[in-house]
């Protein structure tokens, strides 16, 4: 079993901690890195997530439609909708 590690981010100017494997670290960190980048081209804030999920996955379908992902594409794309869905919870 791999080793856990707390990553710390900030998402949408909130600070989160998040535990994933040591492996994935760096995407995690592109990921917030992506979602972040979505949610600053968005002029509507009060429904800013919800519209940064919906272009991500968007692009994410084009792009699995116009070509084949690869593992590291699907594990960026888990770990950014997880954290999305936290950031919605909390």
């Amino acid at each position: 079993m791999s080793e856990m590690e707390v990553v710390a981010l900030r998402i949408f100017g909130r600070e989160i901690n998040l535990s994933c494997p040591a492996e994935e670290k760096n995407a995690l960190l592109e990921a917030a890195e992506l979602l972040n980048s979505e949610l600053d081209g968005i002029d509507n804030k009060s429904n800013a997530l919800i519209l940064a999920g919906l272009s991500l996955a968007n692009k994410f379908l084009q792009n699995e439609n116009a070509s084949s992902t690869n593992a590291g594409d699907e594990s960026a794309m888990q770990d950014m909708l997880q954290s999305i869905e936290e950031v919605l919870e909390s």
